[in-house]
């Protein structure tokens, strides 16, 4: 005789709470409940491999015909192509998107995260602040469909979009040291949980422990609220120590604009003085004088490739695991050709 399924009513039992909390816990709403009972509930379901029935709930309630987006920075013009992506397929098929902005902050992405379960959204597209899976797990237990997009969440089952960063990373790396350049200076935001800037510089790394540089590698790393002043004064310290051929490469395009402002203000001259290279989030690089070597990136086509999986998944198809959107690397002005010595 087949074992009858689990309810929130047996979770509650036996962890000697109340549904109205198991309830509450399952949707991530942790207001008011103690650490000690958050672990009552989620031992009782670790023991008795208690899952919600997605299908059973669906039944319980409409469509809302609402989608969740969440992302890391809404002031980023990439997260705002992202969007643009996402709504163009959306629309199309009668759903509203609801967009949160996380603001780089995991606590303020996580009260996002509950509005949108409070709205009760059919899915939820996320650009996480966060590398560890472990941050959404309370989301597992809950309703919606969620899928990744931008940059990779390790450890999870939810269907990811993103593009190659580490592969593309090593291919505007190569370009630089084909071109002669003895000396790479990174410059980036901080890195260690942004999968998809790791993974960039990941490749530098990689490509100079191979020796594609005669001089050690040089990392900058640039705080939010860094001003050009400061930016100028940590560029020249690094600058006036390089013997030979230096190039920049500038992780992320916000920050690509700021470095090109700071040279532009003190007359530091591309590529006469210094070579310059981006991993440009916003193609601008290719209006800026002189044009810049950059990998670009798609993220409106990012954002189209979400939004189709989360339909599919809404009609009971299945998507690819992991889809990687191509790039493409743009070579211009920005670079010198020196003779190797």
């Amino acid at each position: 005789m087949a074992k009858k399924p689990l309810t929130i009513n047996d979770i509650a039992a036996q962890a000697s709470v109340s549904n109205a909390t198991v309830s509450r816990y399952l949707n991530g709403h942790y207001e008011k409940m103690s650490a000690a009972t958050r672990a009552r509930i989620q031992q009782v379901i670790d023991m008795t491999g208690f899952h919600l029935n997605r299908q059973a709930q669906s039944l319980k309630r409409r469509s809302s015909h609402l989608i969740g987006m969440v992302v890391a920075d809404v002031e980023n013009l990439f997260s705002s192509l992202l969007f643009k992506g996402t709504d163009q397929i959306l629309a199309a098929a009668g759903y509203q998107i609801v967009l949160m902005n996380a603001d780089n902050d995991l606590k303020v992405e996580r009260q996002q995260l509950q509005r949108l379960l409070e709205l009760q959204v059919d899915g939820i597209i996320l650009q996480p602040v966060s590398a560890t899976a472990a941050n959404y797990a309370f989301l597992k237990q809950t309703q919606p469909v969620v899928d990744i997009v931008d940059r990779q969440l390790r450890g999870t089952n939810w269907p990811q979009v993103t593009t190659d960063n580490y592969r593309y990373s090593a291919q505007l790396t190569k370009t630089v040291a084909r071109r002669g350049y003895n000396q790479l200076v990174v410059v980036t935001p901080p890195l260690g949980d942004n999968t998809a800037r790791d993974d960039r510089y990941r490749a530098v790394t990689d490509l100079c422990e191979e020796k594609k540089f005669s001089r050690p590698l040089q990392t900058l790393t640039i705080q939010p609220d860094t001003t050009n002043a400061k930016l100028y004064q940590q560029l020249i310290a690094i600058l006036k120590k390089r013997t030979g051929h230096t190039a920049l490469y500038v992780l992320q395009g916000h920050l690509l604009l700021q470095v090109m402002t700071v040279l532009a203000e003190n007359q530091i001259k591309i590529p006469e003085q210094i070579g310059l290279v981006a991993y440009d989030d916003w193609s601008l690089s290719q209006l800026m004088q002189p044009g810049i070597t950059t990998i670009q990136q798609q993220p409106r086509a990012m954002g189209q490739r979400v939004a189709t999986n989360v339909l599919r998944q809404l009609a009971g198809q299945s998507v690819e695991p992991l889809t990687m959107v191509e790039s493409a690397l743009h070579e211009r002005d920005s670079l010198g050709t020196f003779a190797k010595k």
